[in-house]
């Protein structure tokens, strides 16, 4: 089956709400900012469908890669994302900076990313580039792209549903995003009350003041290239500190 046939083939049409249910499930029951985008980037392949796929997670892009990121090919997408950073810019790039969808149905025809798309001709099978800016209440969460190697791999049905899945893809890095916040938050009040505890005991045994405490267990840190926290739960736990 040709590509273009498959991006309208009545099986997709027929299915899509029932892989859009299942892509939610998957994304709800993720553990984690790293496995929600891998599993979009993974269900993206059917979903779309495309050929390839990646997701960036980032306030902002510039010529370094993002600190987040998932695809479903990580050579050919070291590629790509080479050649967007040296040059500058892309449909990637635009979409983020946009907050919007930006489409290139044919690398070869003469557009916006000239430079861009040469290259990319040139190096990777890809020929058609489809991709959506992740925002919400206008603030950037990253960039979700689909690659084809046909020219004008995304009709109208399969733009439609890319929009759909960016719009999945928002929500759920939003939530993830607010999820691992809070388990930091609590993992830091934790340390916290745990620093606390052993400062308290050895202000206590020692005479000495808080401050002093909390000095010397920076002293032992810093000598034992070890955590203040595990220090802290140590000397908790076993009522002395290690030997600096």
């Amino acid at each position: 089956m040709r590509h273009d046939d498959r991006m309208v083939s009545p099986r997709t049409r027929g299915t899509y709400p029932e892989a859009f249910a299942a892509l939610a499930r998957s994304l709800a029951e993720a553990r984690g900012l790293r496995p929600t985008i891998e599993q979009i980037v993974a269900r993206s392949v059917d979903i779309v469908p495309c050929d390839w796929a990646a997701i960036a997670v980032a306030e902002k892009m510039g010529d370094r890669p993002p600190g987040l990121a998932a695809t479903t090919d990580t050579g050919l997408m070291g590629t790509v994302a080479e050649i967007a950073g040296r040059i500058g810019v892309s449909p990637g790039l635009t979409a983020f900076s946009e907050g919007a969808k930006v489409y290139c149905p044919d690398l070869a025809a003469p557009s916006t990313w000239a430079a861009y798309a040469s290259e990319m001709v040139q190096r990777t099978p890809i020929r058609s580039v489809l991709s959506f800016g992740l925002r919400l209440h206008d603030h950037p969460l990253g960039v979700l792209t689909f690659y084809s190697a046909a020219a004008g791999g995304f009709d109208e049905d399969a733009q439609r549903r890319g929009s759909l899945l960016a719009d999945h893809a928002t929500v759920a890095i939003d939530a993830a995003t607010s999820a691992e916040s809070a388990d930091s938050l609590k993992a830091a009040l934790e340390s916290s009350r745990v620093i606390g505890a052993a400062m308290g005991v050895l202000a206590e045994r020692h005479a000495i003041t808080t401050d002093e405490a909390f000095d010397l267990l920076r002293l032992v840190s810093n000598r034992t290239n070890r955590k203040i926290s595990d220090l802290a739960e140590e000397f908790i736990s076993r009522g002395e500190l290690p030997e600096p």
